[in-house]
């Protein structure tokens, strides 16, 4: 339970950095890491259960950053780092840290929906405000919208998102 709620204001802290200063401090990462480990671990005492879906989210975070600097490089004739302006390299660590928690389905669940409601509400807040930011506060959202997944996961009980079933049979319906 002290592990859960450490995983929350953790989450809560890089929230609130972000937003305030479009900037994390890195040591909250390696934290956020191994509480999560440490959590999933103690619900399957298996290091198999952690590191196949870690590896495979981990893939898949590889893929999409190579595909991105693929095409920002052709689209600009030149190599484009996308974590040189383009995204935030806490935006990239939040997404790493995260990925021994979830099964691969949640993950790629959480990724989408995530992106999807920070782009909106994005939208949303630069078109009712006054002053408009070019940076978005990814990382930041993302760790909120992780703490409502987290919430309906360990307090609701309405997923499950170290498996994959209950993706499985929303999807089925």
């Amino acid at each position: 339970m002290l592990l859960k709620i450490l995983v929350f204001i953790v989450l809560f802290l890089i929230f609130i950095q972000d937003f305030k200063s479009r900037a994390v401090y890195w040591v909250v990462f390696p934290i956020l890491l191994a509480l999560l480990g440490i959590i999933r671990y103690t619900m399957y005492y298996s290091f198999s259960g952690i590191w196949m879906p870690a590896l495979l989210n981990i893939g898949f975070l590889t893929l999409q950053i190579a595909l991105l600097s693929v095409y920002f490089s052709i689209k600009n004739k030149r190599f484009i780092n996308i974590s040189d302006g383009l995204l935030g390299l806490g935006d990239i660590l939040f997404l790493l840290s995260i990925t021994v928690y979830p099964s691969v389905l949640s993950f790629l669940f959480f990724y989408i929906v995530s992106l999807v409601l920070v782009l909106l509400t994005w939208l949303l807040w630069q078109s009712s405000s006054v002053k408009t930011r070019k940076e978005i506060p990814l990382a930041g959202m993302q760790a909120l919208i992780f703490i409502v997944f987290l919430s309906c996961d360990w307090w609701l009980k309405l997923v499950n998102l170290t498996d994959d079933t209950w993706l499985l049979n929303l999807i089925t319906k």
